[in-house]
């Protein structure tokens, strides 16, 4: 049969060409360079290997697998389950913090490892992608970190603009702190839930907008409520945004804005946050008298706002206003002062009050948890900080809601920030806003004419398209730039389990902890009992397949206490709080140490020196000290060195494969050309317990190619 001939023509009219703007091109494609960009920075860790980052990760990833191994067998409704051993909610972990266990659902964040269980599950049986699970919450943070520039894009733009929330998800994709807690292998809980919290953000100000209707206002304040509220399921520092949400409310009545409004949409995203938090045993019920408490007093101010409002006069309202928040705010305090309110946590509380901080060693001695140095704030944020401010002041000259989210944000954010490191994520969020508007701002002055001639006129109208302006401002960043500034290549650097957990990055892989976490799992007894620092717990339960006694969840501090103790003992003490730490099970101890061999130099006695590195277990010395509240300068000096008491009389001394002596340490550093006093000890390569006849024997020790060993000794005498 012989087909109609068809003229080009013809098919030009059935066939249109789609019509799509430039300026919905340009920005499509601004997004998609950010989005690539923050994939491909996250992304660089690969180079090293493909782990899961730093310690808490592997707790997640071990919670997790518990939900996906049930879940294929038994389906979700697993979680309806009476039986403890498949059903999340009953599970009590017994691998973790032995004897006692752990109770995972109630020290966890459950609503991460049950967001990346579902994910998993719906991308291998119904997209059909062949990925383990490991593998795949490697690659979790990464996404949702890279996500983000579009969450942070719809937020800025609500708040100032499409130019400034262009700017402002460019801003994301590169910000420090957001990329070191948010790439390869970080399946921690910031990634997922800032997420979550950015775009809870921009469905709680949409409300605010008057082109949305009552039927629209209602599911944007429960979309944004149940984002917010899952958020703080995945991460307790979530709960720092309902106090922003909540003193939003509470200077709504001075701003703009519809108050009939802020309080109808604002109960209902209230509800909706609380319930969907409280429905996790973590955070629990218990948030409602927490931050949920400052959303309730802030939504409690709008009422009473609104009546003030109502029975004063137009002139006297901020009067009124000012006077009601200083009586609003007397009776809060005397409130708490009353003790009905149950107290802050000590985290919190140092977050709140920095210049009051807790006085606990375990707590100082989590690295997160310092304080952020000065030059912290300027090698991350850098240009942003003026432009962040200017952007700051762009939105004082505005009584908006939207203004005063942005502003309280920042002003916020930099405050708790400079009271815990891992806090910078906060300001990270608001200098990205706050910066892109003073991006925005900035190259549109620049570009504005002088006189509004009509051929200026054009060139005004030309030089205020997002495009010209975004264009413009990242000009304008390109020459103010620094040489020198070089923060992106310190995240193209090893995870921590290929550095074996050391203090410091040699910048290279140290594969010792992986070694001795194999050996663990294939020559230790199922049974056996691994004594370690908390810090290698996670590693040592998941890796290992083993019992471990402390983590990183520091869930109890005694515990710690008597692991510290027990490392600055002598062996008659050692012995009998191994004895009561493991019972009569198996039992095992491994450390981690850390020295420099100077292999090119044959000195005393025909050996090769190694200097002591600090970046072990053997600089943290002060810490297993201060934590059972012992005294520090008897087992480490004035400079942080151990003292010639710790190497002779503490168990930990001589498990360290390092035989020192002051004197011999100084004859090296003649013979090195350093000087006499300069704070270093060197010492010869020494193991001490290579026999059964003692307390302990060793067992494994890595291969101490360069900078670390991780030595594993069994415990013989435990009766």
């Amino acid at each position: 049969m012989k087909l109609p001939k068809i003229k080009i023509s013809a098919l030009k009219q059935v066939v249109t060409k789609p019509k799509v703007k430039r300026r919905t091109l340009l920005i499509s494609l601004i997004l998609i360079v950010s989005f690539s960009s923050a994939l491909i920075i996250r992304m660089a860790p690969a180079n090293y290997g493909f782990y899961l980052n730093e310690f808490d990760p592997y707790f997640d990833y071990y919670a997790t697998n518990f939900i996906v191994n049930n879940a294929e067998k038994y389906g979700l409704g697993v979680v309806l389950s009476n039986d403890p051993n498949i059903n999340y909610f009953l599970w009590h972990d017994y691998m973790t913090w032995y004897p006692e266990g752990r109770d995972v659902a109630a020290t966890s964040q459950g609503g991460l490892h049950f967001a990346g269980a579902i994910l998993f599950l719906l991308f291998k049986d119904f997209v059909g992608i062949n990925i383990s699970l490991y593998d795949f919450l490697v690659l979790f943070p990464v996404f949702f970190g890279a996500l983000t520039v579009f969450g942070i894009f719809l937020l800025t733009r609500r708040i100032a603009g499409t130019t400034a929330g262009l700017l402002a998800s460019l801003i994301v994709a590169f910000s420090p702190p957001l990329i070191a807690r948010g790439n390869l292998g970080w399946y921690k809980s910031e990634p997922f839930a800032l997420f979550l919290t950015v775009l809870s953000a921009y469905f709680f100000l949409t409300i605010f907008s008057p082109r949305i209707k009552k039927t629209g206002l209602v599911w944007r304040a429960i979309a944004s409520g149940i984002l917010l509220g899952y958020a703080s399921a995945s991460w307790g520092g979530v709960q720092y945004f309902n106090g922003v949400m909540g003193l939003v409310f509470l200077i709504a009545p001075f701003l703009d804005v519809d108050l009939k409004r802020v309080i109808y949409s604002g109960s209902i995203f209230i509800a909706s946050d609380l319930i969907a938090a409280s429905a996790f045993p973590r955070p629990g019920p218990g948030i409602i008298l927490s931050s949920g408490l400052v959303l309730l007093a802030g939504l409690a101010f709008a009422m009473i706002g609104l009546y003030v409002k109502s029975v004063t006069e137009p002139k006297d309202h901020r009067k009124a206003l000012i006077i009601s928040l200083v009586a609003f705010v007397l009776l809060g305090l005397f409130v708490v002062s009353t003790g009905l309110i149950p107290g802050i946590s000590g985290r919190y509380l140092t977050a709140i009050f920095p210049f009051q901080r807790t006085a606990d060693p375990l707590v100082e001695s989590v690295a997160e948890h310092q304080t952020s140095a000065g030059v912290y704030f300027f090698t991350s944020f850098w240009i942003l900080i003026f432009l962040g401010a200017f952007g700051a002041l762009m939105m004082l000259r505005k009584k908006t809601i939207f203004s005063a989210y942005a502003l309280i944000l920042g002003i916020t954010s930099l405050y708790v920030a400079s009271s815990f490191s891992r806090l910078m994520v906060y300001a990270s969020i608001a200098f990205s806003i706050l910066a892109g508007i003073g991006f925005s701002e900035l190259s549109s002055s620049l570009l504005k004419p002088a006189a509004p001639t009509i051929t200026k006129r054009k060139i005004k109208a030309y030089a205020l398209r997002p495009e010209v302006k975004v264009f413009s401002a990242i000009f304008i960043i390109a020459l103010l730039a620094s040489a020198n500034y070089y923060w992106l290549p310190q995240y193209d650097a090893p995870v921590s389990i290929v550095i074996s957990g050391l203090q410091y990055d040699p910048g290279f892989a140290v594969p010792d902890w992986l070694e001795a976490l194999t050996w663990i799992r294939e020559n230790t007894p199922e049974n056996a009992v691994i004594i370690a620092w908390w810090d290698y717990g996670y590693w040592i339960t998941v890796m290992g397949n083993r019992t471990s006694l402390a983590d990183n969840a520091t869930i109890n501090s005694t515990r710690i206490q008597e692991i510290g103790r027990l490392f600055l003992s002598n062996e008659t003490e050692a012995k009998g709080i191994i004895k009561e730490l493991v019972g009569d099970r198996p039992a095992y101890i491994a450390v981690l140490f850390s020295a420099t061999r100077y292999q090119n130099l044959v000195l005393i006695g025909g050996v090769s020196p190694y200097l002591l590195n600090l970046g072990g277990d053997e600089g943290k010395i002060n810490w297993f000290a201060a934590i059972p509240r012992l005294n520090v300068s008897q087992f480490v000096d004035a400079n942080g060195l151990p003292t010639e008491y710790f190497w002779d009389s503490t168990i930990l001394g001589k498990m360290f494969p390092m035989d020192y002596d002051k004197t011999s340490s100084d004859n090296y550093k003649t013979q090195l050309g350093i000087p006499a006093n300069f704070p270093a000890q060197i010492g010869n390569y020494t193991i001490k317990y290579q026999d059964s006849s003692g307390l302990l024997k060793l067992s494994f020790a890595s291969s101490f190619n360069s900078y670390a060993q991780v030595l594993v000794y069994q415990v013989i005498e435990q009766s």
